[in-house]
């Protein structure tokens, strides 16, 4: 076993989210890594609770969530006096990849950063930072966290400076692809039959449902970030339909098909990803937008 995998399987885990969903995602991905003491907490405020019987070595919290977001879970960690551990590694994860939000996370003391939907290449990479190349920690009045000066080490030149265990990303990029090719059979396997299914039949509806959700699982391997938001823009539609709300099967078809497609380009031709995703996005709100006024 590799230091870094041995030092995240003698690691405790407490994942901060109000999507239990996203919680066990996270978990399951850190047993696959050997790591089978991980804490879950809902929230900010639960997690508070939690700090001092858990004694988490690294946390994994969300930004945006209810009463306590992660910003101010990060504040309390790092400088209240109640505070069992400021200097804990702290990785917040986060939709948003603005600028603002980075610097405004590194001010509260964060120490990484992930952009859901998070990705075990991207996890694996940032475990690697915080166990084998933690930086110096700063405690002043005006800022406790991390070092924001991370060392640059002038002799290598190389593309990929933070990159963990070539072997262990070889594993992971394989595990991904086997991923991708797996959405695949199952996405063919929903397109040759959407013509047949009858979305207000309660059992059709699940057996759908059920396969976006082997979907979804399979996304966070496939170490594809846009094929994670379609899945998430068709469970959107999804849930739209278990409300009653007009879903056509051809938008369905729509997502299955751009699954499809983005599922074999990870990596390339980024704008043309990102155009069909928010082509997505815009006919799922149109048609949820003319519903609402029906």
């Amino acid at each position: 076993m590799s230091q870094l995998l041995q030092k995240i399987a003698n690691s405790t885990f407490l994942i901060v989210d109000d999507q239990q969903f996203l919680c066990s995602v996270l978990a399951d991905l850190m047993r696959g890594f050997g790591a089978y003491n991980s804490h879950q907490a809902k929230n900010g405020a639960h997690a508070i609770e939690m700090m001092g019987s858990v004694k988490p070595d690294i946390i994994f919290t969300d930004l945006n969530m209810k009463p306590v977001n992660g910003f101010e879970l990060t504040h309390w960690i790092r400088r209240s006096p109640e505070s069992p551990d400021r200097e804990v590694p702290i990785i917040m994860l986060t939709g948003n990849s603005d600028l603002d939000t980075i610097h405004k996370a590194r001010d509260f003391g964060v120490t990484e950063m992930l952009i859901k939907p998070v990705v075990p290449k991207q996890v694996l990479a940032r475990l690697h930072t915080v166990l084998l190349e933690p930086r110096k920690f700063i405690s002043e009045k005006i800022y406790v966290g991390p070092c924001r000066r991370r060392n640059n080490d002038e002799n290598y030149k190389g593309a990929k400076r933070r990159a963990c265990d070539p072997m262990q990303i070889q594993a992971t990029t394989e595990v991904a692809a086997k991923a991708a090719e797996n959405i695949r059979s199952l996405v063919f396997s929903l397109v040759s039959t959407i013509t047949k299914i009858d979305l207000t039949n309660t059992t059709h509806l699940q057996q759908f449902t059920t396969s976006i959700v082997k979907m979804k699982k399979l996304a966070i391997k496939s170490d594809n970030a846009n094929v994670a938001k379609a899945i998430m823009s068709l469970e959107t539609c999804m849930q739209s339909l278990k409300h009653d709300k007009a879903i056509p099967l051809t938008l369905l078809r729509d997502h299955l098909e751009c699954i499809v497609v983005l599922s074999g380009t990870v990596g390339e031709n980024e704008t043309a990803s990102r155009e069909l995703i928010a082509n997505l996005r815009s006919s799922v709100t149109s048609i949820s937008t003319n519903t609402k006024v029906a």
